[in-house]
């Protein structure tokens, strides 16, 4: 069985992290199992001083990003993650189909479900809402290499 485009697209990001200097990246694994009710928040810890950053990695095929594939453990451990001084907490987003990668941190997607009627986040909403980040990156055949030292310092500047 081969490696999901999702692992794949994870894979990318965390080897597009590790080609910054200065930052950590810390894997959690999926534990497909739920041993114990045991469930990760997301799927990487980065840390560049003086910040920390949980990210959860989605791939999505289509033009939205239903919230409802964000799990409630994700949804609310990134939120308590996000109350700590000098953390960020958020998801990037593949938009397969549109060859859009976009940063959204937690705290926005939580405002867009209890503010707004919103129960998808669209692929073009970087162009509409501040406080989503588009990642740029230069297209190989079917992944991006993605310049994350230029996130960080977009995040960081927020």
């Amino acid at each position: 069985m081969g490696v999901s485009r999702g692992k794949q697209f994870e894979n990318v990001i965390r080897e597009s992290f590790e080609k910054v200097p200065g930052v950590s990246i810390d894997r959690l694994h999926d534990q497909t199992s739920g041993y114990l009710g045991s469930r990760n928040i997301c799927d990487f810890i980065v840390y560049r001083k003086p910040y920390e950053y949980y990210i959860e990695c989605k791939t999505i095929h289509g033009n939205t990003f239903p919230f409802a594939n964000l799990t409630d453990t994700q949804y609310r451990g990134l939120l308590e993650k996000s109350k700590i001084k000098g953390v960020t907490a958020g998801v990037v987003i593949w938009y397969v189909d549109k060859d859009i990668t976009i940063f959204v941190p937690i705290n926005t997607i939580r405002i867009w479900k209890e503010q707004t009627n919103m129960k998808s986040i669209p692929s073009n909403i970087a162009d509409k809402d501040l406080d989503v980040i588009k990642i740029p990156g230069k297209k190989k055949r079917v992944f991006f290499d993605y310049d994350m030292e230029g996130f960080l310092n977009e995040v960081s500047n927020r």
